[in-house]
Formats: structure tokens, sequence, C-alpha cells
């Protein structure tokens, strides 16, 4: 069984009248089974309409299975203090049955904001697939212990995860040592650079913040690509893999 996998960090509702229509064209061309998103945003002014950002993807893309989860709220819009509720998230789209989803906010590091990881399961005909989205704290001490919390948690459950998201981790090395020995891991397949800077980013040059990893015992990633699209911030990682 071989699954197409693509994670993206949509970057909230910045820019998103310019933005909607390509990310939907895209994840309309690439047509992938599991869809990891990022920094998808829930907007008490649009609560009308949709229910989140992840709902609002899905009217055009029509994926059966869907899932969101809020992870931090916003009080500001750029720099200025907003006066309505809105909160980012972690959401999945799946062509799979979602059994079971639960959201982690993880321990604040060195920045006072919330961070975590959203655990599905799904079901397929090889049996249940832990997917694990994730938004780790960005900075690189904080994104390696949260890295750490979150590998301690899937040897401690037993979970033999496909693992995506935003990792905030621009050492590439950190990852490699921490997670190369249980894992397929996208950067070491093959190198790329996913963000690209805003006005608004502390990165001034690209890096890598994304990647896809994925349990060797249970896993093999086949083939990956960071492709380019003006629907983000970030560059979407799109990975196939083999489910033993």
């Amino acid at each position: 069984m071989l699954l197409k996998v693509l994670t993206i960090n949509i970057w909230r509702y910045y820019d998103w009248e310019k933005r909607k229509a390509e990310l939907i064209r895209f994840l309309k061309e690439q047509n992938a089974d599991i869809v990891f998103l990022q920094e998808a945003a829930y907007d008490d002014r649009l609560k009308e309409k949709y229910n989140h950002q992840v709902d609002e993807i899905n009217r055009e893309l029509d994926y059966k299975w869907i899932a969101f989860e809020k992870e931090a709220e916003m009080t500001k819009w750029h720099k200025d203090p907003i006066d309505w509720k809105m909160y980012y998230g972690l959401g999945i789209l799946s062509k799979y049955p979602i059994k079971n989803a639960e959201m982690h906010i993880l321990p604040h590091v060195e920045r006072d904001k919330d961070f975590g990881f959203f655990h599905l399961k799904i079901g397929t005909d090889k049996g249940d697939i832990d997917l694990i989205n994730v938004h780790l704290e960005n900075t690189d001490k904080g994104s390696e212990e949260h890295l750490k919390t979150l590998l301690k948690w899937c040897r401690e459950g037993n979970i033999l995860s496909i693992i995506a998201g935003d990792f905030n981790m621009i050492k590439t090395d950190t990852l490699i040592g921490l997670a190369g020995k249980d894992f397929y891991i996208s950067y070491k397949i093959k190198k790329y650079f996913s963000f690209m800077p805003t006005e608004f980013s502390h990165n001034k040059k690209p890096v890598t913040l994304d990647y896809v990893i994925a349990n060797k015992k249970r896993f093999k990633i086949e083939a990956i690509a960071c492709l380019k699209t003006s629907a983000s911030d970030h560059f979407p990682v799109v990975a196939e893999i083999r489910v033993k």
C-alpha cells in the first residue's frame, strides 16, 4: 500500500484572498491521500460561514474526513491588537476514515506560546495507521526539546507513526540525530528549503522547517518532493510512503 502524504503550513489568514485559490488549486492537483495542515485558523467573524479554515478549504476539495483542533489564541493581527476571537491550530484532510484525534499542547521552552502535536488514527486495509501533525516551538532549543518529548511519547506508547509538519527545526543535523535511527527522514532522502522569508519572518534567508518522517518498522519513504507554490510562505513537502 502506497500513501501520498502532503504537509504545508498555510500561514493562517495572512493575504488569504490572494492565496486561497492557489492553495486549493495546488491541493486539488496533488490529490494527496493525507494532507497535514499547520497554522490553520479559526476566526470567530467567519463562524456563520465556516467551522474553521480547514472546513473552508475542504468546501472546494471535498475530502470525506477532516479534523481540526485549536492550538493557540491570536491576540494580534501582525502587530495590532484584535477585538475578536481568533485561534490557529492543526488540521488533517484524509481519504481514509479518521477513527480518533487528540491534540497535545507541549510545555513552553523559550517562548510563552502554545505549540504542540495532533495525534490521529486512520483506518486502512493495512490496519490502523498513526499520524502525528506537528507544530513545534520556533526556537532551536524549543524545537529540539519538543521533538525529544514527542519521540519519547511515541516510544512509551509503542506508536509507529508518520510524523509530518512544521518542526521549526533549522538545524537538520539535530533532527537526524534525534530521529534518524528509528525514522526515515525526508531531508536525509532529498535536501530542500521549505521556508521562504517574508517581511514578518525572523529568518531572512531560505531554510528548512518542514519535514515528513516515518517509522522504519511500519513504513518506508519511497520518494520526496518539496514543491514551489505561492500558496504560502512555506513550500509543501510531499512524500510517497510504503506501508509495510
